[in-house]
């Protein structure tokens, strides 16, 4: 008989011991129908440029993660954080969630971002993970951290390195179209098949129009790490042959006589 209760004593103490265990180590959900409504939300404060609203998407003592940045933390710094961003002509962000986890009042959301500029120009792209908690029955954004899929700039020539300079003269009525082949074709191409060439480019944008009434978008090699920058290379990886001098076309149909004009220089000490 003490034998049986030592037996019924021991098999107790284990099946508590695994009731504890279980209760303590929690077995992840699917999340990802949950967290891509509440990132409708997020888009939706984003794109109408409300900071205020974009911040109490977030937790009270929420962070934010960001590239060359410190820790944003609170509500009040994230919201002056996407402020600043908005101001910087950042106008619509496209949230994708990749996969969403939850575990109890918690979730890890793996996703990728793409940020636009005016007209639907491709500012940035990239991935994140957000760690998100529930309160008061709503998800909100706990620790929110990001990073661009862009490759580095190079910092830029150095002494007796080759720059090429070249000068975009775009018509009037084409100012669209020149900005959607750079931003939404060519520059996607250059980054995905040649990312250390489109490392070295860098384009300044004119800001107000020519006396002729064009408009001059200047490119730089900075440096020139190639003897041949040709847009066939990157846009045929992409898009085949035949979309890629479709797309050349479209941009030499934007440039007056359809050429551009272009110098070859060498960085100096100054």
């Amino acid at each position: 008989m003490k034998n049986r209760t030592t037996f019924f004593n021991s098999f107790t103490f284990i099946f508590l011991v695994f009731l504890l265990f279980n209760s303590c180590t929690q077995r992840s959900i699917d999340a990802t129908s949950e967290i891509e409504e509440a990132n409708k939300g997020f888009m939706e404060a984003f794109n109408s440029g409300d900071a205020n609203a974009l911040a109490m998407k977030y937790t009270t003592n929420a962070k934010l993660y960001p590239s060359n940045s410190d820790v944003v933390e609170g509500q009040e710094a994230i919201e002056e954080f996407w402020k600043t961003t908005m101001n910087m002509g950042i106008k619509k962000g496209h949230l994708e969630t990749v996969t969403a986890e939850r575990y109890g009042n918690f979730a890890i959301e793996e996703g990728r971002y793409t940020l636009y500029a005016e007209g639907d120009q491709i500012a940035d792209r990239g991935k994140y993970i957000v760690t998100w908690k529930k309160e008061d029955g709503q998800w909100k954004l706990h620790k929110d951290i990001w990073n661009t899929s862009n490759p580095a700039l190079q910092h830029g020539a150095s002494l007796n390195d080759t720059v090429w300079v070249i000068w975009n003269h775009v018509k009037a009525d084409k100012v669209s179209q020149f900005e959607d082949f750079i931003f939404n074709h060519l520059e996607p191409a250059a980054a995905e098949y040649y990312p250390q060439m489109r490392s070295t480019i860098r384009m300044l944008k004119p800001v107000k129009q020519n006396k002729d009434g064009t408009y001059t978008y200047i490119y730089m090699m900075d440096p020139a790490i190639r003897t041949n920058y040709d847009m066939m290379l990157p846009l045929t990886a992409k898009y085949g042959e035949q979309d890629a001098k479709d797309y050349l076309l479209l941009f030499k149909d934007c440039l007056i006589d359809g050429k551009q004009e272009w110098i070859m220089t060498v960085q100096t000490a100054l």
